[in-house]
C-alpha cells in the first residue's frame, strides 16, 4: 500500500485543474449530467460529489504543502489517483488519436473532468514538452553540421570536411528515430505505470473501484499490452545536474526544487511525517532527489519539466 506523501505527490500530478477551473466547470450542465448517482437521494453524481471535494482540498491548502492535509483529505486523494489511474489507462491512448472536437462529446472526458483530470489540457502540456525537446535536438543537429563543414588545412581538407558531414548528417537522422522510439516506449511504460500502480493498491482502494464501477455503469477494465523486453544499451546517465533547479506539473501548479542528487536506481527519502517515498529510477530515467525548501520531494526524470 502506498504511503500518504505518494498519494499526495501522485494527486497533484494527475489533478491538473486549478481551483478556478474545477469550481466553473462544477458549475456546468455537462459536469452535474455526467456520471451516476448511485444510492444517493439527492441525484448528485458519485464524480460530481468527489469534485466538490477535491476543489474543497485544492482549497484549503493553496500552497499544496503535503504535511497540511488531513487523513479524510488524503483518504479521498487516494480514491482520485485510483479513478484517475484506471480511466486513462483505458482511454487516454484512442483520445490521444481523436481531434479535440470529438473527445470533449465523451462520457469519459466529463467523468474525468469531475474527478480534476482535463485530457485535453493534459495533451497540450504533452505536446508543448515534446516541441520543447525537439527544438532542442534541432539545435544540436546544427551544430554538429555546423562543425562537420570544417576544411582541414591540408591538401584533402575539403573532402574530409564532406565526409564528416555525411556522417553527421547520417547520424543524426538515428538519433531522431532512436528519440522517436524511446519517446512511444515511455508512452507505453507511462500506461503501464497506471496499471500496476492501481493493481498494487487493490486492498486499499475497493471503495475507490466501486465507486468507479457506478460511475462507469459495469464498463469492464481493459487489459494493457506488455511491455517490450528489448531495451537499448550504452545509453549515458540522464537527468538534471546537481544545485539546478527544476519544476514539475503537480495540482495545477508548478512548484520548482533544487537538486540534490541523481541516481539511476531505486531510490527512497524520509518525509518530514517519517514516510518513506521511493522511486524506481534507472540510468534512463534517474530519480531526482530535490530540495523544495521546506522538505525533499522524490521525482523521475521524466516528471520534470524541460
Amino acid at each position: 500500500m502506498k504511503d500518504s506523501a505518494e498519494v499526495v505527490g501522485e494527486f497533484g500530478e494527475l489533478v491538473n485543474m486549478t481551483a478556478q477551473e474545477l469550481r466553473e466547470w462544477l458549475k456546468s450542465d455537462d459536469s452535474v449530467s455526467a456520471g451516476w448517482a448511485g444510492d444517493k437521494t439527492d441525484g448528485e453524481s458519485v464524480g460530481h460529489e468527489s469534485g466538490r471535494k477535491i476543489l474543497e482540498i485544492l482549497e484549503a491548502n493553496p500552497g499544496m504543502e503535503p504535511d497540511k492535509y488531513t487523513d479524510e483529505q488524503v483518504q479521498h486523494m487516494r480514491k482520485v489517483v485510483s479513478y484517475c489511474k484506471r480511466h486513462l489507462a483505458q482511454e487516454e491512448r484512442s483520445n490521444n488519436e481523436k481531434p479535440v472536437e470529438e473527445v470533449v462529446k465523451t462520457k469519459s472526458f466529463a467523468s474525468l473532468k469531475n474527478w480534476g483530470h482535463d485530457c485535453i489540457k493534459a495533451r497540450e502540456e504533452k505536446k508543448k514538452k515534446w516541441k520543447g525537446k525537439k527544438s532542442d535536438e534541432g539545435q544540436k543537429a546544427g551544430d554538429k553540421r555546423e562543425a562537420a563543414v570544417v576544411i582541414d588545412d591540408d591538401d584533402d581538407g575539403e573532402k574530409a570536411g564532406k565526409k564528416r558531414k555525411t556522417e553527421g548528417e547520417e547520424e543524426e537522422a538515428e538519433d531522431v528515430e532512436d528519440d522517436l522510439q524511446e519517446i512511444e516506449e515511455e508512452d507505453e511504460e507511462n500506461d503501464e505505470d497506471f496499471v500496476g500502480g492501481e493493481e498494487e493498491d487493490e486492498d486499499d482502494e475497493n471503495e475507490a473501484d466501486s465507486e468507479a464501477d457506478g460511475e462507469d455503469e459495469g464498463e469492464e477494465k481493459k487489459k494493457k499490452q506488455k511491455k517490450k523486453g528489448a531495451q537499448k544499451g550504452g545509453s549515458q546517465g540522464k537527468g538534471p545536474q546537481k544545485g539546478q533547479t527544476v519544476s514539475w506539473n503537480w495540482a495545477g501548479g508548478q512548484p520548482e526544487g533544487k537538486v540534490l542528487d541523481v541516481k539511476g536506481e531505486e531510490t527512497s527519502i524520509q518525509t518530514k511525517r517519517g514516510n518513506e517515498v521511493t522511486r524506481k529510477g534507472n540510468p534512463d530515467d534517474p530519480a531526482v532527489v530535490l530540495d523544495t525548501g521546506k522538505s525533499q520531494a522524490l521525482k523521475l526524470d521524466h516528471e520534470l519539466n524541460d
